[in-house]
């Protein structure tokens, strides 16, 4: 079949990011389906890992919002005038100016406004010129939840919002390893594997966690945090300083910081419990669902993930409305500290892994890509 206009461009630059790298890989798999369908391009940048000899990559020295991003952008929008083009990307970092003939398709996963997020007014400028740049443009932005779509028209009410949830694709590396010789860990725990952003709520969780062992210094589980977790500690969280001024928190809880890849699935495994303390996840979780293929069950935000699951014996939910009550994250926390033991999730009939689908993505991908 000879591929059809328009010429689609797909920007894999976020392909090492901790989430959305993950999604990253989906999409592109997707797009190599569509290949005999569309002509199709993707941005690569230096750490994207797709196979080098492949003829339609376009190389880019900048990283996602990195300087001499906007150039690049204007560079290559420039040299493909005359033909209708689709930008296609995995974040909002966007051109912020546009040749007419070029529509943009944007994954769009949080709305950051109100969540401390910003580092600096800089930062704050900046977000809110790339979502005047959607609204400007007419992007069609891809949520990847309902409640992130009803966030964004809340709080930037752009041309069009669909529900498009990321699919999932399991790339964990089932190894066996050592967890006890290689970082230590000889009691079970409760585990944390993500990002140190105040959305994230590490601060909440670590708190939850220290008053629930002040109740009773008995519980038989630590608490293991994995990531950059020793990143962004200026925006007012610093975990390390946190758990090194807490004697009783010491030997409890592990800060492993960022873990070899193929080490994840024997981590998840050795779990507990998977925890997400976050104020906002939006509907989508990659760490969790790792975490339920693992066979690991995990606790949720039910204020924007109680679509995301059944409660059942693989996932439960906390209020992440509240801060105290006994369906708080510290109320919730404590009792699941204080039970002996949990039941273990069987992937193969696990009904929230199944409601990720990448074929759904690739369909709506087809879709948007077929518009004239």
């Amino acid at each position: 079949m000879r591929p059809q206009a328009p010429l689609v461009i797909v920007d894999l630059r976020t392909w090492t990011w901790t989430g959305i790298g993950r999604v990253t890989r989906g999409v592109f798999e997707c797009a190599r389906e569509l290949e005999s369908e569309f002509d199709i391009r993707y941005i690569v940048s230096d750490d994207t890992e797709v196979p080098p000899e492949l003829p339609n990559l376009i190389r880019f020295r900048s990283r996602p919002f990195g300087r001499g991003e906007q150039t690049e952008f204007h560079r290559l929008l420039r040299g493909l005038r005359g033909g209708r083009v689709i930008l296609h990307s995995l974040y909002f970092n966007v051109p912020l100016l546009l040749p007419g003939t070029v529509r943009q398709i944007v994954h769009f996963y949080d709305v950051l406004t109100g969540t401390g997020e910003f580092r600096t007014v800089f930062h704050r400028v900046a977000y809110f010129a790339y979502v005047r740049s959607l609204r400007r443009h007419r992007a069609t932005i891809l949520a990847q939840s309902d409640y992130t779509a009803t966030q964004i028209q809340k709080n930037h009410p752009l041309h069009e919002v669909i529900v498009c949830p990321p699919g999932y694709r399991s790339y964990l590396v089932q190894q066996q390893v050592d967890l006890q010789k290689v970082y230590g860990l000889q009691r079970p725990y409760f585990l944390y594997v993500g990002l140190n952003k105040p959305r994230k709520n590490l601060d909440g969780l670590l708190r939850a966690y220290a008053s629930a062992l002040k109740g009773q210094p008995d519980i038989r589980y630590d608490l293991v945090v994995c990531g950059p977790i020793f990143d962004r500690t200026a925006m007012g969280f610093d975990i390390r300083a946190a758990v090194d001024s807490d004697p009783l928190l010491a030997d409890r809880v592990h800060l492993l910081g960022f873990i070899p890849e193929e080490h994840l699935y024997a981590l998840y495994r050795g779990a507990s419990q998977y925890v997400v303390p976050s104020h906002i996840e939006s509907g989508y979780s990659y760490p969790a669902l790792e975490a339920l293929t693992a066979g690991t069950p995990v606790l949720l935000n039910r204020v924007d993930m109680y679509n995301f699951a059944s409660e059942d014996t693989s996932t439960a939910f906390f209020d992440g409305s509240t801060q105290s009550g006994p369906d708080s994250l510290d109320a919730v926390l404590a009792h699941m500290l204080m039970q002996p033991d949990f039941s273990r999730v069987d992937p193969e009939r696990c009904d929230v892994l199944a409601r990720f689908s990448w074929h759904s993505v690739k369909e709506a991908m087809r879709s948007l890509y077929q518009r004239t």
